[in-house]
């Protein structure tokens, strides 16, 4: 097929799902997934969500396994320790059901590590005095040291990831992705007992839900026809 050929092809099918779309709407969708097909060894996702989703998750994967090959300078420290650590040095003293939401782990092990932690001398607790049943955590000064260390180990990870990444660009993405990750943290943190089905009715609306699954299972049997496709090819 030429390129001509080809760039009409997809022009047709494009303006058959998007009646109205201009060549300006059009160009950029096909820049986007032809730009998007060289992404994970061409295993690339039918809708630019999932894309989105998977290139994030995978970098946070990258950023977790640097960070416990830089980890291996203390042997016996887990990274989930750090985030604790780190969590409760910025927020000071801090309800243990707080803190353990705010880092999104099961509150079993949420507690399992607070208490490694306060067994290490790390952080110590205390009863809140606005709540007798709930306890306050805080870091201690060997904590603190710890933490400073690890603020060096775990810089190394970050450096080697984004170094080369502009400061303009990074900028940008932050930009993009803190009222994100706001909205979230306080959706999360009132999510218990709730499904995701539940918080998407929520957040979107039953109707539009079930538009959106409609057109993600079109997109799934196009990605898989023309899978098929390329292998008969």
């Amino acid at each position: 097929m030429s390129e001509l050929v080809k760039l009409i092809s997809a022009w047709d099918t494009y303006n058959q799902q998007h009646k109205g779309a201009t060549a300006v709407e059009f160009c950029m969708n096909f820049l986007a997934t032809e730009s998007n097909g060289q992404l994970f060894s061409g295993l690339t996702p039918p809708d630019l969500d999932t894309v989105f989703a998977k290139l994030i998750g995978r970098v946070a994967n990258m950023h977790t396994v640097y960070c416990k090959m830089a980890l291996q300078d203390m042997p016996g420290f887990e990274l989930e320790w750090f985030y604790f650590l780190s969590s409760i040095y910025h927020l000071k003293s801090v309800k243990k059901t707080q803190l353990i939401q705010y880092n999104f782990t099961e509150q079993t092990t949420g507690i399992d590590i607070l208490n490694k932690l306060k067994k290490l001398g790390y952080v110590s607790e205390k009863a809140d005095p606005d709540d007798k049943r709930a306890k306050l955590v805080s870091i201690t000064k060997a904590g603190e040291k710890t933490l400073f260390k690890l603020y060096q180990l775990l810089y190394k990870p970050t450096l080697l990831l984004y170094h080369d990444i502009s400061q303009q660009d990074k900028q940008v993405v932050v930009n993009l992705l803190k009222r994100t990750e706001q909205k979230h943290q306080e959706m999360l943190s009132g999510a218990r007992n709730k499904s995701i089905d539940e918080l998407l009715v929520q957040e979107l609306g039953s109707a539009k839900i079930t538009a959106i699954a409609k057109e993600q299972e079109n997109r799934i049997t196009q990605f898989s026809n023309a899978r098929k496709t390329k292998e008969d090819v």
